[in-house]
């Protein structure tokens, strides 16, 4: 585990913690309960940030974890943080733990290639509370790290009759018969799921989906914050439709790069 001093911000006040103690979901990491965001910056602005806060104060509430800072500051703080570094494509991470906000950023660091297609495994094991953002992500950790040692770019995790439910780090969305489907009960309500549910030309049906039938959908693909959609084309070592990246998959990545695009310039306020 990378010991590497890390310039992190803490309750707005500059300090250096080691990488490891922020890996969240690892046996070093410093907190023994907290909830975390992690977002993109496009040319040094935050992406989607409201749905971040907004998920962030919800599952605070409902967690009884009490965030002594407003909207307004934690924004600021995260300003802070951006400015202070130099990519402008970056991986911002919020921690919420007791008596602290914690703010950091990294690289982005995205490989163009995984929109040609990635590969994806199946992992039996299920989050505690999925529908909560929690650090309490150990499971899905080794899962994830499982998929990273067989050159994977995502563990899904299934249940012991072989539903897929969600990645470790993203949502799953499938297409079958030019139909769009996720499975929206027990996983993570993931922001960038939100926002492709609200903005996405065609409607989401609420669908669940079995390993046994992979072979039978057209396309997969994968959303999460950073990476925003992601196409899976092989999973399991299995073909998803073609093989390649499907129309619809196509123009969500090209509807999606606009989003972001809006989301940005649109004036944002935290109050």
């Amino acid at each position: 585990m990378d010991n590497k001093l890390t310039k992190v911000l803490i309750n707005n006040n500059w300090s250096e913690m080691p990488m490891s103690s922020l890996q969240v979901g690892s046996n070093q990491f410093g907190f023994k309960t907290g909830l975390y965001e992690t977002l993109r910056t496009f040319d040094s602005h935050p992406v989607f940030l409201e749905p971040h806060l907004d998920r962030l104060y919800s599952t605070a509430a409902r967690i009884q974890l009490s965030i002594s800072y407003s909207k307004t500051e934690i924004f600021h703080m995260i300003e802070k943080v951006i400015d202070s570094f130099s990519d402008p494509q970056q991986r911002v991470r919020i921690l919420a733990v007791p008596e602290k906000i914690i703010v950091y950023t990294s690289h982005l660091n995205l490989n163009p290639i995984i929109y040609k297609g990635v590969k994806a495994l199946t992992v039996q094991t299920q989050r505690n509370n999925p529908e909560l953002k929690t650090t309490d992500y150990h499971a899905c950790l080794t899962a994830w790290t499982k998929a990273n040692n067989q050159g994977c770019f995502e563990a899904i995790l299934i249940d012991e009759t072989n539903y897929l439910y969600e990645g470790t780090r993203s949502n799953v969305f499938w297409i079958k018969d030019n139909k769009l489907f996720t499975r929206h009960h027990d996983v993570l309500p993931g922001t960038t799921r939100q926002t492709i549910s609200q903005k996405s030309p065609y409607p989401i049906m609420d669908g669940k989906l079995n390993l046994k039938y992979i072979s039978k959908i057209d396309e997969l693909f994968l959303t999460n914050s950073g990476s925003g959609i992601v196409p899976v084309t092989l999973l399991n070592g299995k073909l998803i439709g073609s093989g390649s990246v499907g129309i619809i998959t196509q123009q969500l990545l090209s509807l999606y790069h606009n989003w972001m695009i809006q989301d940005i310039e649109r004036k944002q306020t935290y109050e």
